[in-house]
């Protein structure tokens, strides 16, 4: 019960980000790992796709806020933080699809 009453606080807090952060500065999470053959192959993806998802990620999640990294949340958080971003920043499903991907192998390299 206390986990569920945390995940909803934390996909609130997300949801309205939008409208509460600052807009970041273009390049200012340079520290975002950058998709790798490695990578692809540790997490079991195709590269093509993580590149997308992290074009979505340092294109889409800056419009609004400063960039969290994918190691700053958990996994289990970012399966319901996502989603509610995705819908806020008009990310289209298949995005919202690469973008996950990217996150959670992105989480593997940190």
């Amino acid at each position: 019960m206390k986990s569920t009453a945390l995940l909803f606080i934390l996909a609130t807090v997300f949801l309205s980000a939008c409208s509460v952060l600052e807009k970041s500065e273009p390049g200012v999470n340079d520290s975002a790992p950058v998709p790798s053959s490695a990578m692809a192959v540790r997490s079991n993806t195709s590269l093509d796709t993580l590149q997308t998802g992290h074009g979505v990620y340092m294109r889409k999640c800056g419009e609004c806020h400063t960039h969290l990294l994918p190691d700053e949340i958990t996994s289990a958080d970012w399966h319901v933080v996502v989603p509610g971003m995705a819908w806020n920043a008009g990310i289209t499903p298949s995005e919202e699809g690469a973008l996950m991907k990217y996150i959670i192998a992105a989480r593997s390299v940190r």
